[in-house]
């Protein structure tokens, strides 16, 4: 029974090894990736039989289960080693065309592979932006470093031509004086000789005395250089030192009057009609306040010299009309622009042409000096054009007005203003057979502009406070209707000054880099112990607007603005008008 058990057991494991001996088993390295040239490796592999795969080489590169694979596997029995002619060539023939295992990467799985490759993107994007920002910063150094380059060449080339003509001017000089003194030795010796001097010799003489005169000429003019850089948007003169800007703007006013007012094409609240009158809406299209200026600097040995010229169309059917013409050296101003009473830098951006009651604002012929004192102050003294309002009488100007002003900027921040104003006026009373009489007219004015800082830097406060006597002109609303400065008082012919008080505040608001809004109040009041005489006359106007402005670009300003006033006349009687304006205005 043993025996035959014995037996059996044997002739099994003989079949097994018979079975089993000659192929060997496909590890988890052979499957295909997804790279190409492995599934066309695999390819040739599923095209092979079993038995060609268990080449050397393959066997190299296993895996860790293959690794641990009980070396009786590892054998391949004398049988299967001596295969047939016909199995080696394939063998061969696949071993020729697939690189040896051994030389491959263990391939990575699918999903990390893609990580990689998405990782390996997005770094060489994020080189690439660097690599071009780099590249940008590097040409934006070159350029500051070629202009910094071109600014200091032309400044030496600048102290280059000074010196030069310096040195000029002291040959010319030595030369003038060996000249003179060469003359003078003639003239001496002709004259202890007894001789006189001919025709040729004077001729000679004036020839010499035409060159001195040239010579005195060349010292006298400019430089030949102008420094473009503080004069930007100008354009050379050719063949002299000076440069020339043309500068304005085109703007058209839409205004639609919701209630009868004097003027139709601006928001004049001294005209409103007293009492309240009713009526139809009028719509007005205007471009008169387009302007056009011109400006001429010039740099010569002893400073600079400025020349402005500035008209709008606001005269009669559109007409040119001059606003501002003046020449200025240093710190000397002559001709006609706002006078000196006015604070420029404080003026709320406001759309209406005529601007805000309350505001001292006039330009008039006049002589300024106006130097800087430290860092921060500036005195300004001017002698004005004494043009005086009388009502009941002319007035006659004898003297000019006399305004002093001090400025002072406080961090950058504060800018403040303060002006005194002092003129005499002279007229000639419509009564009592033309008796003339004389005042005192005087004014003060403090006004301001201050950063507010809290939603945005630009946010601005803006404000003017301005009383005294005889100074109605001055003001805006009451020089638009041609209120009096002073009044001849029929009954005795005595000449008084009429009290003002005016103001105007002021707050504007930045909604975005382009987009900002203004809110302003300005208030007039000129009660006066005359109303006797004219009870209708002008007592108080009350002034409200608030705009909306966006500058799609730096050159183009796009606004509409609604305005609301009211005047209140010496007898108590009130009268009301709205206006809304649109505008559009192209800056050049």
């Amino acid at each position: 029974m043993s025996t035959l058990f014995f037996r059996t057991v044997l002739l099994v494991s003989l079949v097994l090894m018979l079975v089993f001996g000659g192929s060997e088993p496909v590890f988890a390295q052979d499957v295909p990736t997804d790279t190409p040239s492995e599934s066309t490796v695999a390819e040739k592999q599923e095209a092979t039989p079993p038995a060609k795969e268990a080449s050397p080489e393959a066997k190299v590169t296993t895996s860790p289960a293959e690794e641990t694979t009980p070396p009786a596997k590892e054998t391949t029995p004398p049988a299967k080693v001596t295969t047939s002619p016909a199995k080696e060539a394939p063998t061969q023939a696949k071993e020729a065309t697939l690189p040896p295992r051994e030389t491959k990467p263990q391939p990575k799985p699918a999903a990390e592979a893609t990580t990689d490759s998405g990782g390996d993107s997005f770094q060489k994007a994020l080189a690439k932006l660097q690599a071009q920002l780099d590249a940008q910063n590097k040409e934006i150094e070159t350029l500051k470093a070629q202009y910094a380059s071109e600014v200091d060449s032309r400044q030496k080339e600048i102290d280059k031509q000074n010196k030069q003509i310096s040195s000029q001017e002291k040959e010319i000089a030595t030369q003038r004086q060996a000249i003179q003194s060469l003359q003078q030795e003639v003239d001496t010796a002709k004259t202890q000789a007894g001789q006189t001097i001919s025709d040729s010799e004077k001729a000679l003489r004036s020839r010499l005395e035409t060159v001195e005169g040239s010579i005195k000429k060349s010292e006298e003019s400019e430089s030949t250089t102008y420094d473009l850089k503080s004069f930007p948007g100008s354009i050379p003169i050719p063949g002299s030192s000076a440069a020339i800007k043309f500068g304005g703007f085109v703007k058209m006013n839409i205004v639609e009057s919701f209630d009868p007012i004097g003027t139709t094409d601006r928001f004049i609240v001294g005209t409103i009609p007293v009492p309240q009158e009713g009526g139809s809406n009028n719509a007005t299209l205007t471009v008169s306040q387009s302007r056009l200026s011109v400006e001429m600097r010039d740099t010569t040995q002893y400073g600079a010299v400025r020349a402005f010229l500035e008209a709008d169309f606001s005269g009669n059917n559109d007409t040119f009309k001059l606003r501002h013409a003046f020449g200025q050296y240093k710190s000397f101003l002559i001709g006609k622009t706002w006078s000196t009473f006015m604070d420029t830098r404080s003026r709320p951006e406001d759309l209406d042409r005529e601007g805000i009651n309350g505001q001292i604002f006039i330009r008039q012929a006049q002589v300024r000096y106006f130097p800087k004192i430290g860092q921060d102050w500036h005195l300004l003294l001017s002698a004005e054009d004494p043009t005086a309002v009388i009502k009941n009488g002319t007035g006659i100007s004898q003297y000019p007005d006399l305004v002093a002003s001090v400025e002072r900027d406080i961090f950058e921040r504060w800018h403040v203003k303060s002006s005194l104003l002092l003129r005499k006026m002279y007229g000639e009373c419509d009564c009592q057979d033309g008796k003339s009489d004389t005042t005192t007219g005087w004014a003060i004015s403090v006004s301001g502009m201050t950063g507010i800082s809290r939603w945005d830097k630009r946010d601005n406060f803006q404000i003017q406070l301005s009383y005294g006597e005889g100074y109605s002109h001055y003001v805006n609303d009451l020089g638009s209707i041609g209120a009096p400065d002073a009044i001849f008082d029929p009954a005795t012919a005595q000449l008084s000054a009429v009290p003002v008080f005016a103001m105007y505040a002021s707050f504007q608001k930045w909604w975005s880099p382009n987009m900002r809004s203004s809110f302003i109040y300005g208030y007039v009041n000129a009660n006066n112990k005359y109303r006797n005489y004219a009870p209708e006359s002008y007592n108080n106007t009350n002034r409200f607007s608030v705009n909306y402005i966006w500058s799609p670009i730096a050159r183009i300003d796009l606004g509409a603005e609604f305005l609301f006033g009211s005047r209140t006349n010496q007898n108590g009687e009130t009268g009301k008008a709205k206006q809304l304006q649109l505008s559009a205005k192209y800056r050049y």
